[in-house]
């Protein structure tokens, strides 16, 4: 299930256009910061080279030797730090910065006698001049630095402001399609009622006004279908009648007998299907009284005691609900009788068990049987729906069993699960509210 719900969310139209924006952003920000970068180490070589050219002025203007006076002004107008090592001595003009390390410092040749280099943002010239080493230090400028870190960082915060708005206003978007999604869930599950909010006047809207004409003329259909199959029904009752009351007056034989168990089997679709039709129409009209579901559960194992394989059952716990007695009952003897049809009589016994949660009791009836094709589950609760497609009469009824068992569970605010695999059985969990009346 999170496998699945994670493969959802990574193939999602939402995910993919945040993606985009986030790889965008990367992209601008990767070159936002190469661009910085080139530009940086070109103004440091172009300072490399004018920094050298003004050292060498200095160099000429200092003498040779290097004078001590005249480093030291100089070191005091320009800030340059100036040390001159010579075996006979050895002097220092200006400040050398603390974090400097000369003998750490990266040096790179620049032609005879010339070295340029770096070290922790100081600017390094070495020269050989008057039989000794020349260097000029020049030190970074601190507050240049401090702006280009300011001016980063800025960049990033409104970098991130402006994913952050476009995030927002991508699903604030996307939301009709959230809507839509609902939508379709809604009507897979046969709610034909739900009607998506239409608003804005966009594809979006365009698309939200189809669906919900789809879902209309859907509803429109099936509800002619429905009052088709009543009104056939009603009128097939009325030709089986006389077609019975003529096969009295045939004599005994082998045709009559045939034909009388053919329009008993027609008479029982056509009650089954008006019972069926009935229950739907008056499905929210009922007789609620407080039901002890372990004394109900006990009298319903009564009725099939001799049915084999069996039922195993445990002790059930004493919990009322608020619910019709008649239908429920109805619902469970479906429920069993099923799971006794598909189950070998020599196989393992039905299972039935009752667990009573927070707010709610669930039942639930299991066999080792047949199972049901996963390709079935999906329309197992539509009307006349039969997982054998063969509709032969040893293998069930007529594909309302389980369509009326949806219709009193939806109606007491409930809910019907079934999960099955072919070979290996079927379990249909039913969950009721313990207190809550519909």
């Amino acid at each position: 299930m999170h496998r699945r719900r994670f493969k959802r969310l990574f193939h999602s139209v939402f995910t993919k256009l945040l993606v985009i924006i986030l790889a965008a952003g990367f992209a601008i920000t990767l070159t936002v910061v190469v661009s910085f970068t080139i530009i940086r180490f070109h103004n440091l070589s172009q300072f490399d080279r004018n920094l050298l050219l003004y050292a060498e002025y200095l160099t000429r203007d200092l003498g040779d030797p290097p004078n001590r006076a005249r480093a030291d002004d100089i070191a005091r107008r320009t800030g340059l730090a100036i040390l001159f090592d010579h075996p006979d001595r050895t002097w220092q003009a200006g400040n050398v910065p603390e974090t400097l390390d000369l003998d750490r410092a990266w040096m790179r040749s620049r032609g005879k006698g010339i070295w340029v280099g770096r070290q922790r943002g100081h600017f390094l010239i070495r020269i050989q001049h008057g039989g000794g080493d020349l260097t000029f230090v020049a030190s970074r400028a601190t507050q240049h630095h401090e702006n280009a870190g300011w001016v980063l960082s800025s960049m990033a915060v409104i970098l991130f402001v402006v994913l952050g708005i476009a995030y927002l206003l991508i699903r604030r978007i996307l939301k009709p399609v959230r809507a839509l999604e609902t939508g379709v869930t809604a009507l897979t599950a046969g709610q034909l009622d739900h009607r998506v909010a239409t608003s804005g006047s966009d594809e979006f809207r365009d698309l939200a006004e189809a669906f919900n004409t789809m879902a209309q003329r859907l509803s429109e259909l099936l509800k002619s279908k429905e009052h088709l199959l009543l009104d056939m029904s009603h009128e097939l009752r009325s030709p089986l009648t006389r077609i019975k009351v003529q096969l009295e007056f045939l004599p005994d034989s082998d045709a009559r007998d045939s034909l009388r168990a053919d329009v008993v089997e027609m008479e029982s679709m056509v009650t089954a299907i008006l019972e069926e039709a009935r229950l739907r129409s008056s499905a929210a009209a009922l007789n609620i009284e407080t039901v002890d579901m372990n004394e109900l559960i006990q009298s319903i194992l009564e009725e099939f005691k001799d049915r084999p394989p069996g039922i195993n059952s445990g002790n059930f716990e004493p919990v009322n609900i608020q619910a019709d007695r008649d239908k429920i009952r109805m619902v469970l003897r479906n429920l069993l009788e099923n799971a006794l049809k598909h189950t070998p009589e020599d196989g393992e016994p039905i299972s039935l068990s009752m667990a009573v949660l927070a707010d709610h009791v669930e039942v639930v009836v299991e066999d080792h049987g047949e199972g049901i094709p996963e390709s079935a589950l999906p329309h197992l609760f539509e009307p006349f729906f039969r997982a054998d497609s063969s509709r032969s009469r040893k293998t069930g009824g007529y594909g309302l069993g389980l369509s009326l068992c949806k219709a009193i569970i939806d109606a007491h605010n409930g809910n019907i699960d079934v999960a099955s695999t072919a070979g290996s059985g079927t379990r249909v969990v039913v969950s009721l509210p313990v207190i809550e009346a519909p």
